[in-house]
């Protein structure tokens, strides 16, 4: 049963996340907003900046989430520690694991709404930001969306339905994959069908491969298939590169998909086997970065003031966030499970924090 205690820690927790998770993301924003107002030109307005910025303050929120919660959990309970209440709670035979535990039960009640923006409202603001920024400063129609991307070029529309990312040596580069292109007449008819298994670019020109076209006319339908064919295009590869999402943007439901694309067909999958296992373990990321901020709580905390707390928060957070990314980079080379590299930092935090708050002393 869960006591009156066990809800004023949660309560404090919770609140103190809030507010720095507030607090960050206003930071976050007003950087990334100097840095968009470079991007200014003829026509790329001001409040075209504005829009695009708007759009992606879910994913900025979603991504600083997990160090919100290891500062808001300090600032919250480091003030009852400050108070003395966690001395008062100690002394009638709480344990410090137990107070931990309410105070990341707190925290973890927002996460499922932080998950919840991560999965369904992020990934497509951040498309539909990619898409209409690209198309303001171009001048071509770029729409993104759970159909792929789609293209307006003149009397051709083109959807290219799977753009995927891979990964050389660290080098990132984007194939396009089951690309459709639709030509019209001057007169809105419908002309050509075009599917290609695979768009590439070469440096110069583009290739499609694995090609079957579909060419309607009065007579009737007449089909044809061949093994590749030039695409005569302006469309600039760099465009497109731009305008696709990165894995780490993506939902957990269109990154099984991925997943299960690539794998059909053969393909390397690390770098969205690598996002899918972040995006799954985002809890219990939160989990283990709130309960190692914990010691610090309880170790001294009535001499340390909200500054001093929040030091040792940031530099956990930035010591985490370096170890993983070192990590996942370790795993990409030897090639070894993105699951491990990614829960080995997340299970030394867990279990080192419990036997700091075991052994320690209040």
């Amino acid at each position: 049963m869960v006591k009156l205690v066990d809800l004023y820690i949660g309560r404090a927790a919770l609140l103190g996340t809030i507010a720095v998770w507030f607090v960050l993301t206003l930071l976050f924003l007003v950087i990334d907003l100097l840095d968009e107002l470079r991007n200014v030109q003829d026509d790329y307005s001001t409040v075209d900046a504005l829009w695009v910025l708007v759009l992606t303050i879910p994913r900025l929120a979603y991504k600083i989430f997990p160090v919100s919660a290891l500062l808001g959990a300090l600032v919250g309970v480091g003030g009852l520690a400050a108070a003395n209440e966690l001395v008062v709670f100690r002394t009638s035979g709480i344990s410090r694991i137990r107070l931990a535990l309410a105070a990341i039960a707190g925290t973890m009640s927002i996460t499922v709404f932080v998950m919840v923006i991560g999965e369904w409202v992020a990934p497509a603001a951040e498309q539909q930001a990619r898409a209409f920024k690209l198309s303001e400063m171009v001048g071509q129609a770029i729409i993104g969306g759970p159909s792929g991307m789609w293209i307006r070029e003149g009397a051709d529309y083109v959807n290219i339905q799977r753009p995927v990312l891979t990964a050389d040596r660290g080098q990132q580069s984007v194939d396009f994959k089951d690309v459709v292109i639709y030509n019209f007449s001057d007169e809105a008819d419908l002309q050509t069908i075009t599917r290609a298994q695979t768009a590439t670019h070469n440096g110069t020109n583009w290739t499609l491969e694995g090609v079957e076209s579909v060419r309607f006319s009065a007579e009737g339908a007449t089909e044809t298939a061949i093994d590749r064919m030039d695409w005569l295009t302006e469309l600039k590869p760099e465009l497109l590169d731009s305008a696709v999402s990165r894995p780490n943007l993506l939902s957990i439901r269109s990154l099984w998909d991925y997943l299960g694309y690539l794998g059909e067909n053969g393909l390397d999958d690390s770098v969205y086997l690598s996002a899918f296992w972040k995006k799954v373990l985002f809890p219990l990321t939160v989990f283990a970065l709130v309960l190692a901020g914990m010691p610090f709580v309880f170790g001294s905390a009535r001499s340390q003031n909200v500054g001093v707390r929040l030091f040792f928060g940031m530099t956990l957070g930035g010591v985490f966030m370096i170890v993983s990314r070192a990590l996942e980079k370790f795993g990409n080379i030897y090639e070894i499970a993105p699951v491990l590299t990614i829960m080995a930092p997340v299970a030394a935090l867990i279990v080192a924090a419990i036997l700091v708050l075991r052994r320690s002393t209040y």
